[in-house]
């Protein structure tokens, strides 16, 4: 069988409650309903994306094996198959132990890229949701992935997170020596409300980012906010709601990009 070959693109900000880890269950979803193979990759100690997808407690070692052992061992990725076409390296809350156990590990910038190479390939797209911070864990995603996606709000802690990714983005993309292949694929707006201040936000983003702004811009609902507090996706709660269209359009326009050469 022919192998794939495997496009990694890491969903970063550095403010929580922005909806990164919902859309990177949604673009991986409608991927994956698209039968495009997915490994979702969760890298945040929260274990959000774990647990709506797998509908587990991440309070609770309900794992064997996390994405924490495999990085501080260095070998063993845990994949567990959710269906045909997704996948997940599933995490829970002892991921927050990582800082402290590598501190003393030469090239942890390193680690989730060195772990990926022995999957690529069996893939098409490898999604890593990135904690809501610019530590080592964000850090080592940026090091692996092709691509990078912004996720965002109209208003203002999160447009600072925003550009706090983008000045890591170019520190690294400059550094020939980390990795300077990344692009910027696309940056989502969710939970947006047509209020004056959301205007104002939306309109800075757009200034900011021009052409990589993913359409469309992802409405605020109720069910969205209350998706990863019950474990479920956007699309198990509310299948054919206005938030699911919009994400299906946003998934289509960012795997367009990426595969269209835009970025």
């Amino acid at each position: 069988m022919e192998k794939k070959e495997t496009k990694i693109i890491c969903f970063a900000n550095n403010k929580n409650r922005c909806g990164k880890t919902t859309t990177v269950a949604a673009v991986g979803q409608t991927w994956a309903d698209c039968k495009f193979k997915v490994l979702l990759v969760d890298l945040d100690a929260q274990a959000t994306l774990t647990s709506m997808i797998t509908g587990t407690d991440p309070a609770k070692k309900e794992w064997e094996r996390t994405i924490e052992n495999a990085l501080i061992e260095r070998k063993g990725l845990p994949i567990a198959e959710i269906n045909e076409y997704m996948h997940i390296v599933p995490a829970d809350i002892e991921l927050s132990n990582f800082e402290r156990v590598t501190s003393y590990m030469q090239g942890r910038e390193f680690l989730l890229s060195d772990l990926l190479e022995s999957v690529k390939g069996e893939y098409d797209y490898i999604l890593i949701d990135c904690p809501s911070s610019l530590g080592m864990l964000t850090y080592n995603a940026m090091l692996a992935a092709n691509y990078l996606v912004i996720v965002t709000n109209a208003e203002a802690l999160s447009y600072r997170g925003m550009n706090m990714v983008l000045d890591l983005y170019r520190e690294i993309h400059a550094n020939k020596r980390l990795n300077p292949t990344l692009s910027v694929a696309g940056v989502f707006v969710t939970q947006y409300a047509k209020e004056k201040m959301a205007e104002l936000y939306l309109e800075l983003i757009k200034k900011d980012t021009g052409p990589i702004l993913i359409n469309p811009v992802i409405r605020k609902s109720r069910k969205f906010v209350q998706a990863p507090g019950i474990q479920k996706t956007i699309f198990e709660l509310d299948p054919e709601g206005k938030t699911v269209m919009e994400y299906h359009k946003g998934a289509t326009d960012l795997v367009l990009r990426i595969e269209g050469g835009f970025v």
